[in-house]
């Protein structure tokens, strides 16, 4: 299993805090679900949601032994609440932690939150239930408020509320109770380690299909729950079900036919390990992993103009109540699943296929080295059920999943999750269930693929471990291979080739004569083109690029000679002002790149033919600068990307070091010149 990872390292995140004037009480940004207009299937026994009307002082939980080499942490049982149905759920007020004990409950009388403001850092209070509301009216005077229910420095735990949709964990700063039984407070953020001390958690479960809100997106769409058996202890399991038959219209005027079944089947990781102190803890874990089995057809006719084009089916959206012995936390899980179909040429699709796997993202903290993203591609299949193809491109058809999680209202990881079937036709094809043997009229390639892309939000104050108010991308993990291909009778024309590079965590050269050849820039990371190709794109914040031999194939000449740039030996005038550059000598295009650390090299390749002279500088760190039908597809989805034109081919690279990411070079523009 490949797995890849990013490290944030605290001294790193120190430095930047530092210059940027953070402080460790940074206000939380709002969780949301990804925007609609652009995992796993293990269970846990689960507890009954706590209630405590007039609750009794609780001891601080005795410590006992916790894992090695975290002695005195007391390992609290941490089980999945079922869903709350009826009244809003009672929030928990408790003493904050003190020392190595989590924190107590209080004999506050049951209450609900009923309005929260938290950018004014403002709540009310209710009585929880009508009987508990008389009996507060009937006890206190009509003229005087009742005894305070909660005191300052007290926290306040609430589950999801219509108040507080997201939860809510506050400190108390202020108490203004009322005649009526409800108590105005005003509060502050607070953090798992006030409300959980040095006490530890750890749960990896799947979330009850019934905890789930579904909004559909399109017409013709079907949501069904599958329960799936329960046993007596309250375990659950079961999956998300829709099935759509829908049209929907495309750019250019043109329309999709989508149908078919999916099932999903989300989980989430929480674990939580506190240290002595309440800044941060010792270890930390949020992510979440996603099964998924679907049968899809998709029917369209597509062009390079119509672009990549993500169709959204059906938000979801969760938010299960983790009970850390007596004290709830709150995560929020939402996603959003998208039909993804794209073509750099023109091509008539019909095409079933089937999905079947299991993936997952999961953000780390440990104190010292930091956050470390971890993405984890499990096992997944793609097969083709049955196709009609006819015309001369590439095709993708997938169904991508969007999807945060979030402690409350802080997000900890987003990511995107697509399995995906993409063919290269030059020609025609069919084949189903009533042809054993495919009908083929050109060239064909199947191959399946799996791309996952993300960041880790870093917004999770609720940790206490703030890092900035940016997102920090992780190294995307993109895995293709090779189904099978079909060859037959003559072929109209020249069937383009692209490939997409990535070389975030190990080496990526596509050149099988460079892989005979001594490493051609050690200690670095890199990738190279195929040997028929040349680099056309890059993506800013990635280590992924594009190749294709769009326009001139063949490029490199029989000699295959080349030289690598690391400190703009052939810069002859200043493209990218305020940039370190990387560039080829005349007479040679980028074929490969790579990275070490702060710099970035270009592997040159000498031209079989003369090169152009005409260049221009094209840059993408604020966003995508591709051309208007750009071939090659999303080739690093979520990041900006620069991609040259196709009578074009990259000279130079020019690169800095983005603010949040002060140990990697990262590139901010191209030099694209003119083959001819």
């Amino acid at each position: 299993m490949t797995v890849r990872k990013l490290t944030l390292s605290a001294a790193a995140t120190t430095t930047v805090l530092l210059l940027c004037g953070s402080i460790l009480g940074a206000t939380s940004a709002t969780a949301a679900g990804p925007a609609p207009t652009t995992t796993g299937t293990n269970t846990t026994t689960t507890a009954p949601a706590t209630t405590a009307p007039a609750r009794a002082e609780a001891p601080g939980t005795p410590e006992t032994p916790g894992t090695p080499g975290a002695p005195g942490v007391a390992d609290l049982p941490t089980t999945l609440a079922p869903p709350a149905t009826g009244t809003a759920p009672e929030a928990t007020v408790v003493r904050p932690a003190q020392g190595s004990a989590p924190a107590t409950t209080t004999a506050a009388p049951a209450l609900a939150l009923s309005s929260y403001d938290p950018q004014a850092g403002t709540a009310v209070l209710t009585p929880a239930g009508a009987e508990s509301a008389g009996a507060a009216r009937t006890e206190a005077a009509p003229s005087e408020p009742a005894a305070p229910a909660v005191q300052p420095g007290q926290l306040i735990d609430s589950p999801p509320t219509p108040a507080a949709p997201h939860g809510a964990l506050v400190a108390v700063t202020g108490v203004r109770p009322a005649a009526d039984g409800t108590v105005a407070v005003t509060t502050r953020p607070a953090t798992l380690p006030e409300l959980l001390g040095a006490t530890s958690a750890d749960l990896h479960s799947a979330i009850s299909p019934a905890a789930f809100e579904v909004k559909p997106w399109i017409s013709g769409l079907q949501v069904t729950t599958d329960l799936g058996p329960s046993s007596g202890s309250g375990s659950v399991s079961g999956g998300l079900g829709l099935s759509a038959d829908a049209t929907v219209p495309l750019p250019g005027g043109s329309s999709a036919k989508l149908s078919g079944s999916v099932e999903l089947h989300p989980a989430v990781d929480f674990s939580y390990r506190g240290g002595l102190g309440l800044i941060d803890p010792q270890q930390a874990r949020i992510g979440f992993t996603l099964g998924a089995h679907a049968d899809w057809h998709v029917s369209a006719a597509l062009t390079g103009s119509t672009g990549p084009v993500r169709i959204a089916l059906a938000s979801y959206s969760a938010s299960p109540v983790v009970m850390v012995g007596v004290l709830p936390v709150v995560i929020n899980l939402a996603f959003t699943l998208y039909a993804d179909i794209s073509a750099d040429g023109t091509v008539t699709l019909d095409a079933e296929q089937a999905y079947d796997g299991t993936w997952g993202v999961h953000s780390d903290y440990v104190k010292g080295p930091g956050w470390t993203t971890t993405t984890d591609p499990g096992t997944s299949t793609v097969s083709p059920l049955r196709l009609d193809l006819r015309g001369s491109a590439t095709a993708k058809a997938g169904l991508l999943a969007e999807a945060s999680v979030a402690l409350y209202d802080t997000v900890g990881v987003k990511a995107s999750i697509e399995p995906y079937l993409r063919v290269a036709v030059n020609g025609s094809v069919l084949l189903d269930a009533t042809h054993p043997e495919p009908e083929v009229n050109g060239t064909i390639a199947l191959y399946g693929g799996l791309d996952i892309n993300g960041a880790l939000m870093a917004r999770l104050v609720v940790l206490g471990t703030p890092i900035l108010e940016q997102d920090l991308p992780f190294l995307a993990f993109h895995r293709e291979w090779p189904i099978t291909s079909w060859s037959a009778g003559q072929s109209p024309v020249p069937l383009v080739k692209w490939t997409t590079l990535s070389a975030g965590l190990v080496d990526d050269n596509q050149s099988a004569y460079l892989r005979t050849r001594p490493d051609w820039d050690p200690s670095a990371l890199k990738a190279s083109c195929p040997d028929g190709s040349r680099l056309l794109g890059l993506a800013h914040g990635s280590d992924n690029g594009l190749c294709g031999d769009v326009t001139r194939a063949n490029l490199w000449d029989a000699n295959h000679g080349y030289v690598v740039d690391h400190g703009g030996t052939y810069v002859n005038t200043d493209w990218a002002p305020g940039y370190a550059k990387a560039q080829c000598p005349a007479g040679s295009f980028v074929s490969g790149y790579s990275r070490n650390g702060r710099t970035l090299g270009v592997l040159c390749a000498a031209s079989a033919t003369p090169l152009g002279t005409a260049s221009r500088t094209l840059w993408f760190d604020k966003g995508d600068n591709r051309p208007a039908v750009a071939g090659g597809g999303d080739f690093a989805y979520g990041f900006g990307k620069g991609q040259c034109a196709d009578d074009e081919f990259v000279a130079g690279v020019a690169y800095s070091q983005p603010w949040w990411q002060l140990w990697a070079a990262r590139p901010y523009a191209l030099l694209c010149q003119k083959l001819a």
